[in-house]
Order: structure tokens, then C-alpha cells, then sequence
């Protein structure tokens, strides 16, 4: 490789920037690929767009880090006459390197389609391959319709969107009534099930917390009054000072339900018994209203009149019902198909645990009517535009957004959907990788113009139109597997691809709660993609236990399936590759277990990095990824083709490189702001880079070095780059421990592999801290360090310390538990003993590699919130500020000695 040949990726990256673009695009809305709908761990547009720019450009380009800042920004689109500037500029450099005609890219996992969209941005032909009919629908709607047919486009999704709107009202209006020149925008149910206890049956509406509005300036509630008579509980809606009590304390917790008549607890095995058995209820309780846009939300409680609208509408989908169905394939109104099954040895799913067995029983029957009969007018509306001499793929066009809007508000309007309190708003049903029991749950008015409704989804739908479809560039998706792909053999000139991370996401299983939807609006359009009667699942890229039977032995084979169809893919991307092409691989996964497996797949396949980076692409809050310890970074992984004749490295050359290769792209990384478990994870890549160019790495007696065992050596050597950072140098183990997960993972639990490759990593052992150290706790396959309080309320802790200062050996334990030691102490108030202690600990000096310790934990624990690891912070600003005078104290005792008694 000529220096000239050096791609872009390989040299050149402006992390910091581009992490705070990809943090900022993740709270854009109108236009963006997110709201066309729903698909999980998409990758932001500008980190999407940096690798492809990077995967084809050459360092030779005249292109510098401003001009990657300024291009790979949400706001640069051919609709802005600045970004359109920047973009023409781009693909004039693209264009000049590729002799004047548009490269060809690959995204063979192309799932939301953030990468081909992207690929065509930047003037490339873009090919996207996708295993999951949904996902290729999408695709279908972000890279091959909007740029095919324009502005057009928009325009007459916009025209059909309202005649499907006109025709849905006739129907639908009088099931939510307007009252009093009110709106209804939302109707808030409680689940109910009846009091376990004899003497009282009180049917208990199970609500997770009762705050309608909590807002600064707004505090509405729901405020339970039990009738214990009646043996019923009845509602008021109270507001400003009225709202004397605790709305955050509803009448479930955990699964767990308490009667607010009689206060008889019912436990979650109850409440599950319940619902299996059908004999959970629901009943409306409030109605959320408005006079008009911008004029705010108001609440009251629901009516009979409103109770009796809904009844309606059940009558009127019970008449539906006996009525043949206008889908294709003979499919019932409603979905009956079964929803995701789940094996033996896996935890219970929401459908399993609560009796959702169809996925029609997702929603009430309201909810129900509105989506079979905008779904049947979608329908119609496609046979109206081939009736009015429409284009039979055009017309499928706008009949796929308007299935779309379908979809947006099953959604948004299902019985696992709850209310915002904060914005006083509905979530989603996939707020997060998961479906999620709701047990107060919010049913929007489609009617209405609030979020969930009709005319919402068609306005997200035209916003996304408006934006996209000025790319002049048209894309190509196909249905396939990514493991065979239908494309000759050094076909293009780079693939990015952004593959399914592990367990992360069980995309097959989620996504058929809208192919059971699509499959009915325009399913038989794309007889390619719905001839099952759910998401096919043989073949999907994800590792799943449930599929093969639970358990040990099911996670077992569903490891090995990940991995072989990861390395087939793999194979795959290197052979339809061109030989001197760039491969961009996205990965994102705190498990180093992962990480090995992917890397292998990679080394296996011929394709090894030559360089990574990570940018910061996940939002601290997001929902999926808290109480995890996830990291935040996306790794993205510069890859060529290993050349047939690579030699064989020999472990003490290539470690000898690992330790001037690495810590040289970690202090970048540092300087990127990098930190945490994504620091850990960020040395992944340059470790790759160094053995991955060898055919196999050898140890003088022969033995093959594996994989995990190179990575262990970088963890090895981040550790120490990490220590020499926060200043600290020859600690013991278990401190040294201590430190490193504080630093990477906060008070958040840590499976076991990763916190063994952690402790080993500084020599010391995970069954030691566990048990005789106690400084982590284990709960099966994961373990939580402990912070000096919870850790000394241990008695058997506390004995032991005690047991070391009558022996005098203070000065012998580890530095965390004398550090702990002095916590606990000041934290109890004996600040008298102190000075004593220290004497005995051998800490006589401000030097003392103990208060530096002491220091960098601070540091570290500094704007972290909440629990034992906020105290702990607390407490080490109080020691710290008083060491000087502790110090002074401990030298004026001389040899006298005050007995501590911790227990």
C-alpha cells in the first residue's frame, strides 16, 4: 500500500465534532430517516455519511477536517443552497477518483437504511441488501422511491393521505366524540384485576404512577379515592397545591399490585395468573383534551358518554368482524397471528407473561376499528389511483406511505403505549428494543392532529418526501440474506455495512408487529416479501436462545448460527469487493466476547482493519441502554482485503507492537474526550490493525495465539495507559480493580466475563473480590462493585477490618479497603479515630499514594448521580479537604494508639 493509496478513514476523522454532530441529530425530527418509521439502532446520517466519504475518498483528496465538519451535518441536504454547495463539492472529489463515473456501495445489512441513503447523498450508486421484509420495505421508501419519482411524491401522499383521512372520519368520528368544543386528543385506561382478598374483590386498577402533567409550571394528577363500601376506587383530577399526596406511588410496582381499599398485596404471579386466564380488565378513567393547536392539554375524568362511544365502537368492529375481510392471502380483520413465542429457559415476555398470544391483542377494539378501517382505505386508495390512469409503481409508491401511516399509529396507538407526563404526550410502543407492559396505558384520537394520529404520520411522511427526494441518485434494495449475496465477484469499490450486534436487538421478533399490518395494506403488492405468515427468522443474523430451545445449551447454538452467518457474510463482502476497496464495518457492543467473535468472523472472512474510530452516537438517556453500562461510542472499523501472501507474526514482535501502536491512538482518543467503557472498547481496533495483518500469530513453542487472547493483551495495555492518566502507578489489584470499574462502568452491574477480564487485567482475581474482599457482590451472571457504605454494612466486612487493626496489620490491606475504611469512619462521625488510623495504615504523608487514589476516585465520581456511589463522592471531598489537619493530628499521637470497634 503507497501512501497515496490511503484512504481517508485511515488517516483523518474529526471524532469530537462528529460525536457532538451524531449526539445533536438524535433530537432532529422533521425530515429525519427516523420518523418514516419505525426501525431499530439506526445509525446517525452524519456518522453514516462520514464513513462513506471516508470508505471512498484517499488521503490524496484536498479535503481537511473542516470540510468533513461542515459537510457531515444534519442541515447539509440538497434542499439547502449551502449544503447543496458542500455536497457538490464532495462528489466532485468522489467523482475525480473514480474517472469521472459513480462508485458502487454496499450495505449488505442495510436495515433502516441510513448508509445507502447516505452512499447516495454523496453520488455513489447505492445497493442495499436487507433479510427482514420490513426493514426492505423501508428501504424501498428511503433510497428508491423518493429519488424516483420527487417532489411528485410528496404532493400526492399528501392528496391521498387526506382523501384516506375523509373517507376514515365518516366511519370513525362518532367514536370520539368532541364535549364542550373539546377535543379529545387521548383516553387514559388502567388495567384492572380483582383483589386477591376474600373479604374484599375490589376490582384495583393498576396504575404505575398517577401524575397526568408534571411540568414546572403544570402539576395535574389522578387522585385515587377508594369507597371501601362500595368496595370500588373512583378518581379525582386535582391540580397546583391539591395535589396533597404522592402521584409517583401508583398501585403496582415490579409487577407487584396493592388494593387501594383494602390494601391486600397481589403479588406478580397473581397478576400474571390474571391476565393469562383472561380475566384482566381495563377501564377508562381520564380523557386528555384540547381547544386547538398551541392551546395546551386540559384533563377531566371520562364519562359515561365517553364509555359509551367506545362501547359503540366495539359493537361496530363485532359487526366488521362477521364481514369478509378486503386483504389479500384470506387474512382476518384483525391479526390473529400468533405473537413471538418464547423457550424454554429464556425470562417471559410481555405476550407470554400477560396473555397477548395474538398480535391483535395488542390493541382494544377501538384502537382495532381505527387501523382496519384506514387500513381498509389505503387499500381503496391504490385501486382509486390506477383507476384515475395512475402508474401501477407509482401508485404502489404513495400506497406504501400511506401503509406506513398505518403502521406509525399502531405504534402509537396501542395498549402498551403510556403517557408522558413531562411532555404530555404518548410513547410509542417501541420506545425501546423491546415491548414493554404498560399498565396504564394512553389510546390516541387518529382524528385528531396530536401525535399518534393520522394526520401526523402523513405530515412526518411528507416532511421525510420533501427532503429526500431532491437526491437526483436512485438506489436499489433487494430482499436477500447478506450471507449469499446476488452480486458478481469484485463488484464494488467500497461496502459499509452496520451488522446486527449480537443479542442486541431481535429484529425478526419486534418487527412482526408491523408486517402482520403491512402484510394487510399492501402485502399482496410485494408477493417477494409477504408470502409467510410472519417475518421469516431461519436465517436472521442475531443471536436468539429462545429459537433453539433456552438454556445453556440453546445459547450455545445460537451463538455458533451468529457466528456462522456472520462469517459467511463476511466472506461474502470480501469476495463481491474489489481488491484495492475499503470496507466500513459498524460495531457496537460493550461484550468483548462479541467483539471476538465479530473479529474473527472478520479474519476469517480475509478482511482485516487497518484503522477505527469511535464516535459517540448513543444518547445518555436512552431508555434501552440505561442501568446497562452500555457504551456510547459506535466503532467504526477501516477494513481491506488481507493479501493472499500475508505472513505469520510471531507473538514478541507483534506485542512489542501492540505497545507502541496502541497507547499512540488511545492518547487521540483521550483527546477525542473519549471515556468509560468506550475508551475500552476503542482499543479494539488499533489491536486488530496490528495482528490482523498476519495470516496467524505464533508463539515460540508453536502455539497459535488466539484472538482473545491479543485482546486481553490491549486490555492489558489500556489499563496502564488509563492509570498513568488519572496519575496513579504501581496500585494493588484489587484497588487497581476498584479504580478501572468505577472509571469504566460507573455503580452500573457488569456480566461476569467482562469484570474477570477486568480483574485480570490488573492481576487480580474476580472469586477473591467476591468473597473474601467482598468489594463486589454477584447476582448469577453479572456482578456490582460495592461503595464503601454498602460495602461496610457487612458484618463480616466490618470483622475483619477490625480484626486486622487489633493485629496491626492495617498497613498490609489492600489501598480500597483502608480508603473504605477511613469513608466509613468519617462517614459515622468518629472523625477522632482517624488520625489513629492513618498512623496505623502507615499514611503520614500528603504524598501518600493513598489520597491520590482518594483523588482520582473523586474525579471519576464527580457528576455521576444517584445511590451509594453519590455518597461515596461526598465523602471523599470531606476526607480529602481534611487531610491536612488529619495528618498534623496523626504526627502529635507519636506512638499512641486508640482501639476502633466497627462492630
Amino acid at each position: 500500500m503507497t501512501e497515496s493509496r490511503r484512504f481517508l478513514i485511515e488517516t483523518l476523522l474529526p471524532l469530537r465534532k462528529l460525536s457532538e454532530e451524531a449526539r445533536r441529530e438524535k433530537a432532529i425530527r422533521h425530515g429525519h430517516i427516523s420518523t418514516l418509521h419505525v426501525w431499530w439502532a439506526r445509525r446517525p446520517l452524519v456518522v453514516a455519511r462520514a464513513a462513506v466519504l471516508g470508505a471512498l475518498l484517499t488521503e490524496s483528496a484536498e479535503v481537511d477536517e473542516k470540510f468533513i465538519v461542515n459537510l457531515c451535518r444534519w442541515e447539509v441536504h440538497d434542499g439547502d443552497p449551502g449544503g447543496r454547495h458542500l455536497l457538490e463539492q464532495a462528489r466532485r472529489l468522489i467523482r475525480q477518483r473514480f474517472g469521472g463515473q459513480p462508485p458502487k456501495v454496499l450495505d449488505s445489512f442495510a436495515g433502516g437504511g441510513s448508509i445507502p441513503l447516505e452512499a447516495l447523498r454523496l453520488g455513489a450508486e447505492a445497493y442495499a441488501v436487507e433479510y427482514n421484509p420490513v426493514a426492505y420495505l423501508i428501504l424501498k421508501a428511503t433510497i428508491e422511491y423518493p429519488q424516483r419519482y420527487g417532489q411528485k411524491l410528496a404532493s400526492e401522499v399528501k392528496r391521498w393521505g387526506e382523501w384516506v383521512l375523509g373517507r376514515a372520519r365518516r366511519e370513525l368520528a362518532a367514536f370520539y366524540p368532541a364535549v364542550g368544543g373539546e377535543t379529545p386528543i387521548a383516553y387514559i385506561w388502567s388495567r384492572t384485576i380483582r383483589c386477591p382478598n376474600p373479604a374484599c374483590g375490589a376490582e384495583i386498577p393498576l396504575f404505575r404512577q398517577l401524575w397526568l402533567a408534571r411540568k414546572a409550571n403544570k402539576k395535574v394528577a389522578l387522585k385515587p379515592i377508594p369507597n371501601r363500601a362500595a368496595k370500588r376506587v373512583d378518581f379525582a383530577i386535582v391540580d397546583g397545591d391539591a395535589v396533597d399526596f404522592d402521584p409517583s406511588r401508583g398501585t403496582v410496582s415490579r409487577g407487584n399490585a396493592v388494593c387501594p381499599v383494602c390494601q391486600a398485596s397481589a403479588k406478580g404471579n397473581y397478576v400474571k395468573a390474571e391476565a393469562q386466564a383472561g380475566r384482566m380488565g381495563h377501564r377508562l378513567v381520564a380523557v386528555v383534551t384540547t381547544r386547538g393547536k398551541g392551546q395546551g392539554r386540559n384533563y377531566r375524568l371520562a364519562t359515561k358518554e365517553d364509555l359509551a362511544a367506545f362501547r359503540k365502537a366495539e359493537e361496530a368492529l363485532q359487526n366488521l368482524l362477521r364481514t369478509p375481510s378486503p386483504w389479500a392471502f384470506g387474512l382476518s380483520w384483525v391479526p390473529e397471528e400468533p405473537s413471538r413465542l418464547v423457550g424454554a429457559g429464556q425470562q417471559q415476555s410481555v405476550e407470554a407473561s400477560y396473555g397477548f398470544l395474538q398480535w391483535g391483542k395488542f390493541f382494544n377494539p377501538r384502537q382495532l376499528l381505527a387501523l382496519v378501517t384506514f387500513g381498509k382505505w389505503v387499500r381503496e386508495a391504490y385501486r382509486q389511483i390506477l383507476r384515475e390512469g395512475g402508474d401501477t409503481e407509482f401508485a404502489k409508491a404513495v400506497a406504501t406511505y400511506l401503509a406506513f401511516g398505518v403502521d406509525f399509529m399502531a405504534n402509537r396507538n396501542s395498549i402498551v403505549c403510556f403517557w408522558d407526563n413531562q411532555k404530555e404526550v404518548l410513547y410509542q410502543t417501541f420506545a425501546t428494543h423491546a415491548i414493554k407492559m404498560a399498565w396504564d396505558y394512553a389510546e390516541t384520537n387518529p382524528l385528531s392532529s396530536a401525535i399518534g394520529s393520522w394526520i401526523s404520520a402523513m405530515n412526518w411522511a411528507r416532511d421525510y418526501l420533501t427532503r429526500e427526494s431532491r437526491i437526483l441518485q436512485v438506489g436499489s434494495a433487494h430482499l436477500g440474506s447478506a450471507a449469499a449475496l446476488p452480486f458478481p465477484d469484485r463488484h464494488f469499490d467500497a461496502v459499509v455495512v452496520d451488522p446486527p450486534y449480537a443479542d442486541n436487538v431481535p429484529y425478526a421478533d419486534l418487527s412482526d408487529f408491523f408486517y402482520v399490518w403491512l402484510r394487510r395494506t399492501v402485502g399482496d403488492l410485494y408477493p417477494e416479501a409477504f408470502g409467510t405468515s410472519l417475518v421469516p427468522k431461519d436465517e436472521e443474523a442475531v443471536v436468539n436462545p429462545a429459537r433453539f430451545g433456552g438454556g445453556r445449551k440453546g445459547e450455545q447454538i445460537a451463538q455458533a448460527h451468529y457466528q456462522r452467518l456472520m462469517q459467511k457474510s463476511f466472506a461474502e463482502i470480501h469476495r463481491v469487493l474489489k481488491p484495492d476497496g475499503m470496507a466500513m464495518v459498524m460495531f457496537t457492543h460493550r461484550s468483548t466476547e462479541a467483539w471476538e467473535r465479530l473479529i474473527q468472523s472478520l479474519l476469517d472472512a480475509g478482511l482485516y482493519p487497518t484503522a477505527s474510530f469511535p464516535v459517540h452516537t448513543e444518547m445518555e438517556a436512552s431508555t434501552h441502554q440505561r442501568g446497562k453500562g452500555a457504551i456510547q461510542s459506535t466503532i467504526l472499523m477501516a477494513c481491506r482485503r488481507r493479501p493472499e501472501n500475508a505472513p505469520v507474526g510471531w507473538y514478541g514482535p507483534v506485542r512489542a507492537e501492540l505497545e507502541r501502536v496502541i497507547p499512540e491512538r488511545l492518547a487521540e482518543f483521550w483527546k477525542a474526550g473519549i471515556r468509560g467503557a468506550d475508551f475500552f472498547i476503542s482499543a479494539i481496533g488499533p489491536a486488530v490493525g496490528v495482528f490482523g495483518r498476519y495470516r496467524k500469530v505464533m508463539r515460540p513453542d508453536g502455539r497459535e495465539v488466539a484472538v482473545g487472547d491479543l485482546l486481553d493483551e490491549a486490555r492489558s495495555i489500556v489499563t496502564a495507559f488509563v492509570m498513568a492518566q488519572l496519575g496513579l502507578t504501581r496500585l494493588d489489584g484489587p484497588t487497581w480493580f476498584y479504580v478501572l470499574y468505577r472509571w469504566a462502568y460507573g455503580g452500573e452491574e457488569l456480566s461476569f466475563d467482562e469484570a474477570n477480564k477486568l480483574a485480570k487485567s490488573v492481576g487480580a482475581e474476580l472469586d477473591a473480590l467476591t468473597g473474601r474482599r467482598r468489594l463486589v457482590v454477584r447476582k448469577t451472571n453479572t456482578v456490582r462493585l460495592l461503595a464503601f457504605a454498602e460495602r461496610l454494612r457487612n458484618e463480616a466486612v466490618r470483622r475483619d477490618f477490625e480484626q486486622a487493626i487489633r493485629d496491626g496489620a492495617l498497613a498490609a490491606l489492600p489501598e480500597i479497603d483502608r480508603l473504605h475504611l477511613l469513608l466509613y469512619l468519617w462517614h459515622r462521625g468518629e472523625k477522632e479515630a482517624l488520625p489513629t488510623l492513618l498512623r496505623q495504615a502507615g499514611v503520614l504523608t500528603e504524598d501518600h499514594p493513598l489520597w491520590r487514589t482518594a483523588q482520582a476516585l473523586l474525579e471519576i465520581e464527580e457528576g455521576r448521580n444517584g445511590g451509594g456511589v453519590g455518597e461515596e463522592a461526598r465523602a471523599l471531598t470531606q476526607l480529602l479537604g481534611s487531610k491536612r489537619s488529619l495528618l498534623r493530628e496523626a504526627e502529635t499521637q507519636g506512638a499512641a494508639t486508640r482501639q476502633l470497634r466497627l462492630l
